[in-house]
């Protein structure tokens, strides 16, 4: 969803290294949302600071000192906007579904999250429906289908498009998780929906549908066997948050 948006795409594109580091990406911002949930008012300082600072290197694709938008707090909500309809997504999908006031509480307490990216809080939607006409609004801008490269282009050009083809690439992803592709990819572009998949070009079939169905049933089945163990996620948020401060001090 962010690479689908016009403003974010561009810097996402080129500085995000989705191909070839997809899964580190993917583990930063899980890193990122444990420490905002689990960290205390210096944690979230030294976030705000540490968010900056990696901002601060986005620069426009030719090697020109212009910066994108990387500070536009627009910007910056809808990408706090896409974590949290990912989050619930996946939970509504696998586990269960939410109670509307809890979707309202969650959602305000998400706002912290886009407040370190720099978000104006006074932006964010007030409950779960006016996050969902936000969301609706947003999507209506996309581009009817996003920009990818010709056989001919520069090897180290990525474009958009090309990202939804080499995200789940091999190269993308570490040895242990390679044989989990196929399926986090047919995961993926189902929950995308169809208007998403037809802005990234992926063809979408009956039978990939049924795959996409079996494949839920299969993982809502193995999630009520063996609920998420919280304790490894609380080490990863300790030794991210103590790797935090001497980089903030430096």
């Amino acid at each position: 969803m962010q690479l689908a948006h016009p403003a974010i795409a561009p810097t996402e594109a080129q500085s995000g290294a989705y191909a070839n580091r997809g899964a580190q990406r993917w583990s930063g911002t899980v890193n990122y949302l444990r420490m905002v949930a689990g960290g205390d008012d210096e944690v979230n300082r030294l976030l705000v600071r540490e968010v900056n600072r990696v901002h601060a290197g986005v620069r426009v694709p030719d090697g020109s000192a212009v910066r994108r938008p990387a500070f536009d707090a627009d910007n910056q909500r809808w990408v706090a906007a896409t974590w949290f309809l990912s989050m619930i997504d996946v939970y509504r999908l696998l586990v269960s579904d939410i109670d509307d006031d809890v979707l309202d509480l969650l959602l305000a307490d998400f706002a912290r999250v886009g407040s370190i990216l720099q978000m104006d809080l006074d932006d964010w939607p007030r409950d779960f429906t006016a996050f969902e006409e936000y969301v609706a609004a947003v999507q209506e801008g996309f581009p009817s289908s996003l920009p990818r490269s010709g056989p001919d282009a520069d090897p180290e050009q990525v474009l958009p498009g090309d990202v939804a083809a080499q995200v789940f690439s091999a190269y993308s992803l570490p040895f242990r998780f390679v044989r989990w592709a196929p399926r986090i990819r047919v995961l993926t572009w189902g929950m995308a929906g169809p208007d998403l998949r037809t802005v990234y070009g992926i063809d979408w079939n009956d039978e990939t549908q049924r795959r996409f169905e079996a494949t839920v049933r299969r993982l809502r089945r193995i999630t009520a066997r063996h609920p998420f163990r919280r304790r490894r996620a609380r080490r990863s948020t300790r030794r991210a948050i103590d790797g935090l401060r001497p980089q903030a001090g430096a």
